[in-house]
């Protein structure tokens, strides 16, 4: 398998996906610099980051994810080696888990670099000019006690108090969270990027169901949407955190076996 993955890292040097990994990560903190600079009223960290992931997850990782599985699938679809590279003496299975594998190691590394440039913006901003610089509410967390009102929606449904004594905790597990939680949907992708040659219906399929997460959000049925599981586990509505966590990881690990079974036994030209 360590051979697979790393036959699968060498062909992407010779790709446009690690531009790609770069491009969405800094797209999301090169936007909320740029907000925070010019005076926008993000004045805490926590409002700051949340902002962020909440761009990161509703929209720039799902589109991310679509591209790598698509430039992923082409790879071999694009000059037709399918037929060349399943001749060899290995499980075919093990052709496509070592694809999807890099395709989790992908995402993962963009989900650190989103964190890393976000936090690394908001302290420029206010290095260039003071006046913008993020507060820090955990000093304060006693004196926010007084004065926070139980009724405050700044966050959501979530607890108020805990984002101001715990913001950096917080922050890092919802970036994981966000991550795991997108397993199904990566292996929706995957599985289409595998199945289909033209490569316009896999990112017909993740620009669509990233369109149609934006208005499903209020919906019922959202929490099993694969696109809006990300958005899901970020703690907005707290009764959908742990459901669409558990919905996305082991969803996705579900739907990436089906993938493997299904093309080993697929015939691909």
């Amino acid at each position: 398998m360590l051979a697979s993955i790393q036959v699968e890292l060498i062909k992407l040097k010779r790709s446009k996906i690690m531009l790609v990994m770069l491009a969405g990560p800094a797209l999301v903190a090169l936007l909320f610099f740029s907000l925070q600079a010019s005076g926008a009223s993000l004045r805490a960290w926590p409002l700051y980051l949340f902002a962020g992931l909440t761009a990161w997850a509703t929209f720039m990782m799902p589109l991310t994810a679509t591209i790598i599985a698509t430039l992923l699938a082409q790879l071999e679809h694009g000059p037709k080696t399918w037929a060349h590279l399943l001749a060899l003496p290995v499980p075919k299975w093990r052709v496509f888990a070592a694809k999807a594998i890099v395709a989790l190691g992908l995402i993962a590394m963009m989900s650190l670099l989103t964190g890393g440039l976000l936090a690394f913006g908001g302290w420029l901003a206010g290095a260039l000019n003071p006046a913008n610089k993020l507060m820090d509410p955990a000093p304060f967390a006693a004196l926010a006690e007084t004065m926070v009102d139980a009724d405050d929606t700044t966050f959501g449904d979530m607890d108020v108090m805990l984002m101001v004594r715990e913001w950096k905790r917080v922050v890092v597990e919802r970036l994981a969270y966000v991550y795991l939680s997108s397993f199904l949907l990566i292996a929706v992708q995957l599985w289409a990027a595998f199945r289909f040659r033209n490569f316009l219906i896999p990112m017909a399929l993740g620009v669509g169901g990233g369109f149609f997460a934006i208005f499903a959000q209020a919906s019922q049925y959202g929490l099993y949407f694969p696109w809006l599981m990300p958005f899901n586990t970020l703690g907005f509505m707290p009764e959908n955190v742990e459901k669409a966590l558990a919905y996305g990881l082991f969803g996705g690990i579900g739907m990436g076996l089906l993938m493997l079974a299904d093309m080993s036994r697929m015939q691909i030209k």
